[in-house]
């Protein structure tokens, strides 16, 4: 990694974490659908679409857009009920349930349940899509409509593309206790994730994503994450999936490696951290980040050049 990255101010833009996708955003400034179903169409099979869709779910205003496609398109269809879950928990903010008002809640609702309604079309019409069926695991949560129908659209999902790693991670939330599930429930989940998936795959990623979530409720979070079965499952799970010589950077990855580090530095192992900060360079997710106590770009660049330092000096020596 060069100086110039490392002293960069860190970036969330998933455009520059993929920059592969940004013929997919200028598509979608120059309202040009034909060059829209053409990116979708072309591509990889390895690739997980929900992240192409993310991108364009995030582009503020284009919903004007796509509504005049969704009705006779099923890609518009699952572009625009996206986009309408991002816009549901804008309204309700990432604030704690009693923060947030009536009014809030109403309207977070009322988007949630028009996107699922698009998007039950969308799998009626097309099983196969698995953006749609990884939306709707995620419009399971903020509706609460229980683990039972969350567990139903996620093996939906699965069945659509096998071990898919944005639907795990929507369903590991819902299998927290925070929204109606435990951490045995999620631990469990975490390791079939982990070990039913091929080698080099993001997915035993969940397994760093379900300590970080036990963490945050426990005590003391580092004491936890420093416990020996924890750091065990931790380096059992990087070198299952972002260590292993298989591994290649699919779409999903930046949040892969972030979780890895941001465990890691948690634990208080910057050298455990380090390759997966050096893999990040600047780039930066505001999950699990966000959980540290003053944590941001600062915090996370000040992070990330510690765990470099200790891999530098660990070569040196």
């Amino acid at each position: 990694m060069s100086a110039t990255s490392v002293f960069a101010v860190p970036t969330k833009n998933r455009l520059d974490h993929y920059p592969e996708l940004r013929p997919l955003r200028q598509a979608l400034l120059s309202r040009d659908w034909p060059a829209v179903t053409r990116f979708f169409a072309e591509l990889p099979a390895d690739q997980d679409p929900s992240v192409a869709v993310t991108v364009v779910a995030e582009l503020r205003g284009v919903e004007t857009f796509l509504e005049g496609a969704a009705a006779s398109s099923t890609l518009a269809a699952t572009l625009l009920g996206a986009r309408w879950v991002v816009m549901g928990w804008e309204v309700r903010t990432a604030l704690y349930a009693s923060e947030v008002s009536r009014k809030q809640f109403a309207q977070f609702h009322a988007f949630l349940a028009r996107a699922d309604n698009l998007l039950g079309d969308v799998v009626m019409a097309e099983p196969g899509n698995v953006a749609a069926w990884t939306t709707r695991v995620r419009i399971a949560r903020g509706l609460q409509v229980g683990l039972t129908e969350a567990w139903r659209r996620y093996n939906q999902a699965a069945e659509a593309q096998p071990h898919p790693f944005t639907a795990q991670l929507d369903l590991a939330q819902q299998l927290c206790p925070k929204w109606g599930g435990s951490f045995p429930q999620l631990h469990a989940f975490a390791q079939v994730c982990a070990a039913e998936a091929p080698p080099g795959a993001l997915n035993a990623a969940v397994v760093a994503e379900a300590h970080i979530e036990q963490a945050r409720a426990e005590p003391s979070a580092s004491r936890y994450m420093r416990q020996p079965e924890v750091r065990e499952q931790l380096r059992d799970a990087a070198a299952r999936s972002v260590g292993h010589p298989a591994y290649r950077p699919v779409y999903g990855w930046v949040q892969a490696q972030s979780s890895f580090a941001y465990a890691w530095s948690l634990a208080g192992d910057r050298r455990s951290a380090a390759p997966h900060f050096a893999a990040l360079g600047n780039r930066f997710t505001s999950y699990p980040w966000e959980y540290y106590q003053g944590t941001g770009g600062v915090t996370y660049k000040a992070r990330q050049l510690a765990a470099l330092m200790t891999r530098g000096h660990r070569t040196r020596g």
